[in-house]
């Protein structure tokens, strides 16, 4: 509603914000019935037309509030009046409408403005909680993993020695369930191991022992690991390589990148099924054409869904849980590799069909000057 009281020229102010047409609407009025006519607010200060109108005769009302009085001369003074009246309420009515309309529009923006920032609050103080309590998880994972490292290397060098009979002579039964015991607690301390990698990952203190190394020859080596394994199921494993293969890494954990793939091409080949390695000069990316050194794992085992080939490189991500029981893992090995390749400065990538295979590549920079 219009305010005709307060400060200084209150009338004008508000009809003159809400009908800046006045002035055009007498032009139209005048034009069509002659004459003056004039506009003046209820306190005698004129806000539009002519002192030729003469003084004020009619008073203007809206919602039973006087808002101006109207003077109008000329033969057909009546008339103008009338249709200036009812133009201007009309006019009145929908600039108040509007006025309204915005009200309600900058109360709701206001309303809504003051939601999100109470909800941004709450999602800044959740992240910040989540953040704390990832930072509480990595410490505690990596706390834990360096507590049951010493006992089961431990468990480890005692079942080692009484296999080599230094306690004393031991039967055959006795030699098979120490092998056992020994082939668990090396299996339970890489998942440890692993364990703790992950957690050094997330907390941002992954370093690289930097060596020049023959990428073929640690690929050799981890394929004569894996060679008893796939021989006693019939799978063959074809291993090929350049002649020149030297990069600068970490051996350690070039070494667990190679393991890696391999286990999970044996893992997933079926009997007498064939599983191909390859090392050869070749580029950091399948499109680019920087230098790099490939290991090439291909297997003809189950494959990986389409969909889900963009989800295989996050941590404990299994393609479906009755392959994790088939086939057991932790489905932390592709993840791990992912982060050391890429700490390397190289990449790796699959091509995948199901029912057909997997081939993974893993492309190292080049050493300088050996391309």
């Amino acid at each position: 509603m219009i305010d005709v009281t307060g400060s200084a020229d209150p009338d004008r102010i508000e009809l003159g914000r809400l009908v800046p047409e006045l002035d055009e609407l007498i032009e139209a009025v005048t034009r069509a019935f002659g004459g003056t006519l004039a506009v003046y607010d209820p306190r005698g200060q004129r806000l539009a037309g002519t002192e030729a109108a003469g003084p004020p005769t009619r008073a203007f009302e809206h919602d039973g509030l006087r808002l101006a009085d109207l003077a109008s001369d000329g033969p057909r003074a009546a008339e103008a009046m009338e249709l200036f009246a009812n133009a201007l309420s009309l006019l009145v009515h929908h600039a108040n409408a509007r006025e309204l309309a915005a009200t309600t529009h900058e109360a709701a923006m206001r309303l809504t403005f003051a939601e999100l920032t109470e909800h941004n609050l709450r999602l800044t103080r959740a992240v910040s909680r989540l953040e704390e309590l990832d930072r509480l998880k990595s410490n505690f994972l990596a706390t834990m993993s360096h507590e049951l490292r010493t006992p089961l290397t431990s468990v480890i060098g005692y079942a080692e020695m009484m296999v080599e009979g230094i306690a004393g002579p031991v039967t055959q039964d006795q030699r098979d369930y120490l092998n056992t015991i020994l082939n668990k607690a090396v299996q339970l301390l890489g998942l440890i191991t692993t364990v703790l990698d992950v957690a050094s990952l997330e907390s941002g203190q992954l370093a690289l022992e930097r060596t020049q190394l023959s990428l073929a020859d640690v690929v050799a080596s981890e394929v004569a690991t894996f060679q008893g394994q796939a021989v006693r199921r019939g799978i063959s494993i074809e291993f090929a390589v350049s002649e020149s293969s030297h990069i600068v890494g970490d051996r350690r954990k070039i070494r667990q990148v190679v393991s890696s793939l391999l286990s999970n091409a044996v893992k997933f080949t079926p009997d007498r099924g064939k599983v191909g390695v390859t090392v050869k000069p070749g580029t950091l990316s399948p499109t680019g054409d920087d230098p790099a050194m490939q290991l090439v794992v291909s297997d003809s085992g189950i494959g990986i869904p389409v969909a889900e080939v963009a989800k295989i490189f996050e941590p404990f991500f299994q393609v479906d849980s009755s392959s994790t029981r088939a086939f057991g893992g932790t489905g932390l090995g592709l993840t791990l590799a992912k982060a050391y390749v890429e700490a390397h400065g190289g990449r790796i990538w699959v091509d995948t069909q199901p029912g057909h295979g997997s081939t993974f590549t893993v492309a190292f920079p080049m050493e300088r000057g050996s391309a």
